[in-house]
């Protein structure tokens, strides 16, 4: 019989046990026991002490049997005949064999099993010797001392091998090697390539060798099946499995693994799914030599198995025969037959075994071969075709290595992992499918760049609180929370920042899913992978790719497991809560207010930037219709603003400010406030917005004399040019520390009705703020200085919005007027935008508001009553044909039209900028208003919303470059996007339960926010390697600029602009799903069925074919159908019906849009759901038999890709199942036997 070791798998001291208590492996343990074929170790009489138990009574028993040595088992029989039946046995692991007396006793000789969980057993022999020989036997049969024996091997073999290879760089660290790999064989670990090949990973950097496979030609393709392999003792067949080892060049004793096929259940003629592809980048040659040896796995959930023989080959004799049958070798003789199928091309075989090695990879999409040998051609002269089924083809339809084409997929992705397969067809014929998973190259930079919009912004809202100034009574110490509350998110988008940018200068592409509690790379997707199966089936003359990403769901993850209900509740809760609010709304307005002026002034800018471009090259008749847009677009600007908002927040602003005289600027020392204020300008607080038009900047008045030296805020200074993020962080960390102490200190005092007077702020400024912070803090007049930045210094007065209205018409005008008169239409009146109105002054101001001279603005000397009347007068009485604007220009006589145009545009540059420090000092007045609990509140879920948000634009990013590089564009595809934009299918398995109702409910929101975002494709760069998005805007205009090749894109065409439309679709299928909630799930998706429907409709129109992917015949009537059945699944509101995420994949395919897959971590039922699709496709578009599609599945599941991706994010091979987990899943989502186990989720 063969050695059995499965019952070592029990690692319980177990004493004793019967066969009535044995419930795993019983007969496997009687068999062994009584099998005459099976060799002990050790067999005599002992005498066992049982304990017999029974309902009313129990006792202990001397027995004396015949006893039986098997490994760690000490079998022992009924009686004292060597023959009779298993009685129990004994798991001789952690125990310890002790001799307590060396004399006999009554009974004999005694030792005894001291265990170290369990009670200790007492053994009885009749002599010293027998006893001694028992004693040494047991303690020889230990893991732990197996552990040593391998331990002394592994010594031994380094040891030899050291002195049989020569000392070199290369080969140096042979011993190490050797310990590293352990048995690797066994386990189905592969190696890293600096073990295995420290040639060449010394020469080449490894994402690079990794890259080299998408593309690469392989040496061969070899399928494997076998013959006549033994039964075992029983006449069973066996589970046999194939694991291909290579031997590693320059050491002749060392074995590594290279690939393994699936295991097979009860066969004794297997042919196997899996092939093994040998690649050149691997540092294989024709001399390599490969073994293949053939295991019986006897137990699936520790894939304990028995080698039953192998064969070895060298790689050169698989390139030159296309079927080779070789006898398995094993220390029984010979024990069946192996057969290697193989497909090589035809260049690298006709060409001789030197050229193997330069052989170039084909440029097709797909390479036909016909396959011969050496020997064969020189006979007969002509190409003798094989396969690896005889009976499924006929010989004259050859056989074909099919090789994908990849585009430039390698440029957006990294670190692939490749499986392929060969499947039958019902027409007979094979399908060659490759399955390919790599990492987004984007998985570090988009949530960089999203962190530097959000950084930004931060710094903006602290700016625009300091610049109310310093306020008196309660105010102040709302302006501190205020303070506080940015300067913590700011700390924490920074640290983020600095994180990611750590990760990216250690390689990673991705976020293992065994830290996703890890919040300090929490912006990052979890598991974030791309997916892609290839398939072919010549016969059908049909190819095509599925392209899926697997991402975990876009949460933020609490380590401490604590629950806040989701985005979708905290929005509520936050709705809630501002409607018992007077001011929220107006806090909102304000904010919409604010980001409607910046996006209406950045188009007008953009405007003038054409025209100046127009008229640099004197093109009248293209610049009326640009003058036209630039006019509506100032109209919208002058009717954002409510003038009662503006009144109410300025008078407030005129109540509450503390105005410092500036007679006594030099002499009293500044309060807390202005020197924290002070210290902000070290956190380069400016927003390079917009592209100055050469307008000279004014030095704003020092109010606050004591800091650095004023400089321009666009020339270098310390803390403007290339910042180190470590000393930011430290000032940060500084300030935040200040402010908090300050604001401590304000609260106490509040709270004990005390008044901070000048004394109690000074004795707190030289208490707290002993050593001020590198470079200053808010510093404003290097904010202000800049039209860039747009703030207002904290004692300066707002300019009245009339004012600024009034200046925003005339410099429009004047425009206007000037671009009439190179058009040719001199005669035409200038337009009025609106009524002018009077300025009001302002009092309790210290300084007037800074005007730069060239801003239209009435003089200092005119009274201020008497002005605007005159200005009105100006605009009123101008003559009827006569344009007071172009009165004295001479067209003939005018050269530089830019030159003309350019002071009319700084001055509508100014205006607006004056605009904009007006609208965020309102914005900050209706905050600074609000109830200081709601502005946590509002900051926390931002932070949240902006986590998930992340994670999702991340995804949604992978999917489009995997769409633009990874497979061909055609014009139908670019009108989609042109006319429409593309389909993004989030499919989710999460349940509604626990955690995971969170996790459904973030992921609705950021799925949802994705609809905002445009993007624009724009031609890469000739030189660019790696293609990198750019991410720009802000949290309410976020645009992505998205590479694509340059002939993907016409070099005339207007730059194609679109939006993407997210659907979400989620059905639970664990355990949880059985506990959960279903009433919003499916409310969700019956919502995003509508979504669906109308996207349909638009699909429609435009009378495009379906993807590439699909049938061509199939376009529109089986969409119709296939919507109307989707509706019809969602209106039964059937549990756990997985139906309906089967048929938006099929709507999502035919349609040519993006998918996304997502679960927990992306890794087990996400694994479940992945395989299932592509067996799906495999079927319905390649004519996959479905008697084979569970084998096909089972294959794709055990030994595919998404093992891969277990093993990469958790170190083993198992999916995290249990047996009730398993039995809970639908059964067309439950993974084979022996591939889930207890795991780390």
């Amino acid at each position: 019989m063969s050695t059995c070791w499965h019952t070592t798998l029990t690692p319980t001291p177990t004493t004793i046990i019967k066969p009535s208590s044995m419930r795993l492996n019983k007969s496997e343990l009687a068999s062994l026991a009584n099998n005459p074929a099976t060799r002990f170790d050790k067999e005599g009489l002992l005498t066992i002490n049982e304990r017999q138990e029974s309902i009313f009574w129990h006792t202990d028993v001397k027995l004396e049997c015949w006893c039986k040595l098997r490994g760690n088992l000490l079998f022992y029989l009924k009686d004292k005949h060597p023959k009779s039946p298993l009685a129990g046995v004994l798991v001789l692991e952690g125990c310890q064999p002790l001799i307590q007396h060396e004399q006999p006793e009554l009974e004999g000789y005694v030792f005894d099993l001291v265990f170290k969980d369990s009670p200790s057993q007492r053994l009885i022999t009749h002599s010293a010797l027998e006893r001694l020989d028992w004693v040494r036997c047991i303690e020889a049969c230990s893991n732990a001392q197996l552990d040593q024996l391998i331990q002394q091997l592994e010594k031994q073999l380094s040891a030899a091998v050291a002195a049989t290879v020569p000392q070199s760089s290369s080969c140096s660290n042979t011993a190490d090697t050797l310990l590293a790999m352990g048995n690797h064989i066994d386990q189905g670990l592969p190696l890293p390539p600096s073990i295995a090949w420290p040639e060449t990973a010394a020469a080449e950097a490894p994402f690079e060798d990794l890259d080299t496979e998408l593309c690469e030609l392989p040496i061969c393709e070899t399928a494997l099946s076998c013959d006549n392999l033994p039964l075992d003792n029983f006449g069973r067949p066996p589970n046999p499995r194939i694991i291909c080892s290579i031997m590693q060049p320059g050491i002749d004793c060392l074995w590594r693994q290279l690939a393994r096929t699936e295991l097979l259940d009860r066969t004794h003629n297997p042919q196997f799914l899996c092939t093994i592809r040998f690649l050149r980048s691997a540092g294989l040659k024709a001399s390599t030599r490969l073994r293949f040896a053939v295991h019986d796995v006897r137990e699936r959930l520790s894939s304990t198995s028995l080698p039953l023989g192998h064969a070895e080959v060298t790689l050169g004799m698989l390139q030159d025969t296309t079927r080779l049958r070789l006898p398995l070798c094993s220390t029984r003789g010979e024990c069946g037959f192996i057969s290697l199928t193989s497909w090589t091309p035809e260049s690298v075989a006709s060409s001789g075994r030197s050229n193997r090695a330069i052989a170039q990879p084909p440029r097709s999409s797909t390479q036909f071969f016909d396959q011969c040998s050496s020997s064969s051609i020189q006979a007969k002269g002509k190409p003798k075709a094989g396969h690896r089924r005889s009976q499924s083809l006929p010989l004259q339809l050859g056989v074909r290595l099919f090789v994908p084409q990849q585009c430039g997929l390698e440029r957006v992705c990294a670190n692939p992992c490749l499986h392929s397969y060969r499947l039958h067809s019902t027409m007979g014929a094979d399908i060659s499918v490759l399955e390919t998973m790599l990492e987004s190259r984007v998985c570090c930079a988009v949530p960089q760049q999203l962190l530097s919009i959000w950084i930004q912004r931060e710094k903006e809202l602290l700016q625009e609180i300091s610049g109310m100034g310093e306020l008196s009574g309660e105010w102040r110490w709302r302006q501190m929370n205020l303070l506080e509350e940015h300067l913590r998110l700011l700390k924490d988008y920074s640290q983020a920042k600095q994180n990611i940018q750590q990760l990216m200068r250690d390689g990673a592409y991705y976020k293992r899913s065994a830290i996703k509690n890890d919040e300090s790379l929490e912006f990052l997707p979890v598991n974030l992978h791309v997916q892609r199966m290839w398939a072919q089936n010549d016969t059908l003359q049909r190819r095509g790719m599925l392209d899926i990403i697997t991402v975990g769901a876009f949460t933020r993850h609490d380590a401490k497991g604590r629950k806040s209900g989701g985005l979708i509740k905290l929005l509520q809760e936050s709705k809630s809560w501002k409607l018992e609010q007077s001011n929220a709304c107006k806090v909102q307005a304000a904010n919409d207010a604010v980001q409607a002026t910046k996006q209406l002034r950045k188009e007008i800018v953009e405007l003038m930037s054409q025209l100046l471009q127009l008229a640099s090259r004197r093109s009248a008749r293209d610049m009326m219709p640009l003058c036209s847009a630039m006019v509506g677009k100032t109209r919208t600007l002058l009717n954002i603003w409510e003038p009662s908002i503006v009144e109410e927040a300025v008078s407030f602003i005129e109540r509450h400010r503390i105005i410092e005289e500036p007679d006594n600027v030099l002499i009293e020392p500044m309060s807390p406030f202005r020197k924290i204020t002070q210290q902000l300008s070290a956190l380069e607080l400016k927003s390079p917005e917009l592209e100055d038009f050469a307008t000279p900047v004014l030095a704003p008045p020092d109010l606050w004399p004591r800091g650095q030296p004023l400089m321009r805020s666009n020339s270098w200074h310390p803390s403007n040019g290339s910042a180190n993020s470590s000393l930011e962080m430290q000032a940060i960390d500084s300030l935040q520390h200040v402010v908090k102490c300050y604001n401590a200190h304000l609260r106490s005092l509040e709270q004990t009705g005390q008044t901070s007077g000048l004394g109690e702020q000074l004795t707190y400024h030289e208490a707290v703020l002993p050593v001020a912070p590198p470079a200053g803090f808010l510093d404003t007049k290097l904010m202000s200085s800049s039209p860039s930045a747009n703030y207002y210094r904290p004692t300066e007065e707002p300019e009245p919005l009339d004012l600024t209205q009034l200046n925003i018409e005339a410099s429009v005008m004047c425009l206007e007027s000037k671009l009439k008169f190179f058009c040719g239409r001199c005669d035409s009146p200038a337009i009025r935008l609106r009524q002018p109105k009077l300025p009001q002054k302002r009092e309790g101001f210290a300084v007037t508001p800074q005007q730069a001279p060239d801003v239209i603005s009435p003089p200092a000397q005119s009274p201020p009553q008497a002005q605007p009347p005159q200005l009105k007068l100006e605009l009123a009485t101008a003559p009827k044909k006569v344009n007071k604007f172009t009165d004295g220009l001479d067209l003939s006589l005018t050269t530089d039209w830019t030159a003309e145009l350019r002071p009319s545009m700084r001055k509508l540059r100014h205006a607006m900028d004056r605009l904009l420090k007006t609208a965020r000092l309102m914005h900050s007045v209706q905050r600074l208003q609000q109830d200081v609990r709601c502005n946590r509140i509002q900051s926390s879920i931002t932070y949240r919303r902006d986590v998930c948000f992340s994670q999702a634009l991340t995804s949604l990013v992978s999917g489009l470059l995997l769409r633009l590089w990874g497979s061909e564009l055609d014009c139908s595809y670019l009108t989609l996007l042109r006319e429409l934009g593309p389909l993004a299918y989030f499919e989710g398995l999460l349940s509604l339960y626990g955690a995971e109702t969170d996790m459904w409910s973030d992921m609705c929101i950021a799925i949802e926010d994705l609809s905002a975002v445009s993007f624009t494709l724009v031609s890469a760069q000739p030189g660019e390697l790696r293609p990198m998005p750019r991410v720009m805007g802000s949290r309410q205009a976020l645009e992505v600029l998205v590479p694509v090749p340059e002939q993907a894109l016409p070099s005339a065409a207007a730059p194609l602009t679109f939006r993407i439309t997210p659907v979400f679709f989620n059905i639970g299928i664990n355990e949880k799903a059985t506990l959960g909630q279903t009433r919003e799930q499916h409310r969700s998706n019956l919502d995003n069925y509508v979504r669906l429907s109308q996207y349909y409709s638009r699909y429609r129109k435009l009378g495009l074919n379906a993807s590439a992917a699909a049938d061509a015949s199939s376009a529109e009537d089986p969409l119709q159908s296939l919507l109307g059945f989707m509706e019809q699944q969602l209106r039964a509101n059937v549990f756990k019906n997985v139906k309906i995420l089967h048929l938006a994949e099929d709507a999502c395919r035919l349609m040519g849009g993006l998918r996304f897959t997502s679960c927990k971590s992306a890794k087990d039922r996400t694994g479940m759901a992945v395989t299932l699709e592509q067996c799906r496709v495999l079927g319905r578009e390649f004519q996959l038999p479905a008697k084979q599609l569970p084998y096909a599945l089972s294959t794709m599941r055990s030994e595919g890709t998404r093992m891969d991706n277990v093993f990469k994010n958790i170190g083993i091979r198992k999916y995290a199942f249990n047996l009730p987990q398993t039995l809970m899943l639908p059964a067309m989502y439950r993974p084979p036997v022996g591939s889930y186990g207890k795991a780390q989720t």
